[in-house]
């Protein structure tokens, strides 16, 4: 995920512009992966073959650290902290180093104990719309087309992607990048 926010910087820009087009998935992302526990075989495996385990929204096992009860949150705003500690990383040790303190913080406990700021979101699977209906007015919504770059920054993004282009390849690299 740290390599996502890395791809996401390269991709929208690392200012402000391409942070808030990369929040329209990069704290998304983590909603699906908090599903995720490294169940035991021993303990799960007749479980395992009824359904598949990550789509278990019940099971919590106790005696997780804190860094794993904060990856496992389903919360929205702890999604949003992830991503934004993921985000200001510039390293795979900095972005451990940053999620721990996070899983330590006053403000993580605090929605550990309230919750999401939205209290719609506490619903499981609450981006689906009711049966029958398309969405809130009863008609899907349009792309959100999100934030505009001015021409100068557009020409600024371009020429560091050229640089940057032109660096890995006089290093003897390939372009695209694998």
């Amino acid at each position: 995920s740290l390599q996502q926010a890395k791809y996401m910087k390269d991709h929208f820009g690392d200012d402000e512009m391409g942070r808030k087009k990369s929040w329209n998935f990069l704290p998304w992302h983590f909603e699906f992966l908090s599903r995720y526990v490294p169940y035991p075989e021993s303990e799960y495996s007749d479980q395992s073959i009824e359904k598949p385990l990550i789509q278990n929204r019940v099971i919590v096992p106790d005696g997780i650290s804190p860094v794993e009860q904060l990856l496992s949150n389903r919360c929205s705003d702890s999604h949003n902290l992830i991503a934004a500690a993921l985000w200001d990383s510039d390293s795979s040790a900095t972005a451990v180093q940053k999620l721990n303190i996070l899983a330590e913080s006053n403000e993580f406990k605090e929605i550990l104990l309230n919750g999401s700021a939205d209290s719609r979101e506490d619903k499981v699977l609450a981006n689906l719309p009711t049966k029958g209906k398309a969405g809130k007015w009863e008609k899907r919504r349009g792309r959100n087309p999100g934030p505009k770059r001015t021409e100068e920054e557009i020409e600024l993004i371009r020429a560091k992607r050229a640089a940057k282009k032109a660096r890995i390849l006089a290093e003897g690299g390939v372009w695209p990048p694998p």
